[in-house]
């Protein structure tokens, strides 16, 4: 298993019940396919950098995981067919010192 990271960024006009349901059905995704010890860090609304789908500002979530490619494919897969998010990137932190 490999140590991997995982910022997604949500609309901004997403209450803060269905922020949640997305944090924890992302906690489940990873669980579910072989991942481990899920630490997730809300940071809130921010600004983007740029736009994003006519976004000015975002939702940003990051999250710590032990898992497989396995895991980070499927992770992936179900990112990117959810609608609330506009922006996402998984990194492997195993090597970062």
């Amino acid at each position: 298993m490999h140590k991997y990271e995982l910022m997604y960024i949500l609309r901004p006009e997403l209450d803060e019940e269905k922020s949640n349901a997305n944090r924890e059905k992302f906690r489940g995704i990873i669980a579910d396919n072989g991942g481990e010890s899920v630490e997730m860090e809300h940071f809130g609304k921010r600004r983007l950098a740029y736009l994003i789908d006519d976004h000015r500002e975002g939702i940003y979530t990051v999250a710590t995981f032990n898992g497989t490619v396995d895991t980070v494919n499927e992770l992936e897969r179900q990112l990117k067919l959810d609608d609330d998010v506009i922006r996402h990137m998984v990194i492997n932190i195993d090597d970062k010192k």
